[in-house]
């Protein structure tokens, strides 16, 4: 996969609940409640050299089929 989903999965994202975050190459930059921030945020660090990775953190009481 990539450095930010590994670093995604390893993550303890409890502290996120509810919140978009974003990574770049496996670094968290970014978490906010709105998509837009993150994504500005995390494509600014993220320059054209790398893919921003963005999640959204759900409660760990949904799951997705």
């Amino acid at each position: 996969m990539s450095k930010s989903y590994d670093a995604f999965m390893k993550l303890d994202t409890s502290q996120y609940e509810g919140e978009f975050i974003g990574m770049c190459e496996g670094e968290l930059i970014a978490h906010s409640k709105s998509f837009e921030e993150v994504y500005a945020a995390t494509k600014a660090a993220c320059g054209n050299k790398y893919t921003p990775f963005i999640s959204q953190v759900l409660p760990a009481e949904c799951m997705i089929l």
